[in-house]
């Protein structure tokens, strides 16, 4: 493995990571209902999701995905029913004008744990990364020179590129929790959050 191909595939994660999809977009949700703690925390289950992939592609099981359609179905059932509730929420926001009651205690383990899978479960069912690790990188990456030692050094690399891309987006949502604290502001945003987690949620269960 060339320092030139490493560097092709830290470009190409890049373009990956830093592309607005339904991972961002409910990450960047999930900081303005819970803050940017949880969010980071659906963005390390994204993470672990992407890397699933990728193991995937190196390891030459791409035809064996392509046979796991009800393990996909699940998938897509809890990423997309994970993103209605948080529509829902949003939703019941901007009616009743007050923020409803967590599904769990706050700092709880279970709101962790459940923030966490649901971030596994965005692209075990996203189209983007699973076209993008078991279609392209095969295409331009030479999946026969990857040693255990480069596959090590490639997942460093996406979490090198994951880490800074997420952190942007997720503080960029957090410095605009306190403007969006105001009560029309608020109202508009948890209308169009509701309205962005729907679409995503949908396009998870019908993509």
């Amino acid at each position: 493995m060339t320092i030139e191909t490493l560097l092709l595939f830290a470009g190409a994660l890049l373009v990956l990571f830093v592309t607005p999809g339904p991972g961002i977009a409910a990450m960047i949700a999930r900081t303005l209902d819970t803050g940017p703690w949880h969010a980071a925390l659906y963005g390390s289950g994204i993470l672990l999701g992407d890397m699933f992939w990728f193991t995937l592609a190196v390891t030459g099981l791409s035809t064996v995905a392509q046979q796991l359609g009800p393990f996909w179905l699940v998938a897509k059932i809890v990423g997309a029913s994970y993103l209605a509730w948080m529509a829902f929420k949003a939703f019941w926001s901007a009616w009743t004008g007050a923020r409803p009651k967590p599904v769990f205690k706050a700092g709880s383990k279970r709101g962790w744990i459940a923030t966490f899978f649901a971030g596994v479960a965005m692209p075990l069912s996203n189209p983007k990364p699973i076209v993008f690790y078991l279609t392209l990188v095969p295409a331009f990456i030479p999946i026969e020179a990857i040693t255990p030692v480069s596959y090590v050094l490639m997942l460093l690399i996406m979490v090198v590129m994951a880490v800074p891309t997420a952190g942007f987006y997720i503080a960029a949502a957090h410095r605009a929790r306190t403007w969006l604290s105001t009560p029309a502001v608020r109202r508009g945003a948890d209308i169009l959050t509701g309205l962005v987690m729907t679409g995503i949620a949908l396009l998870l269960l019908f993509r």
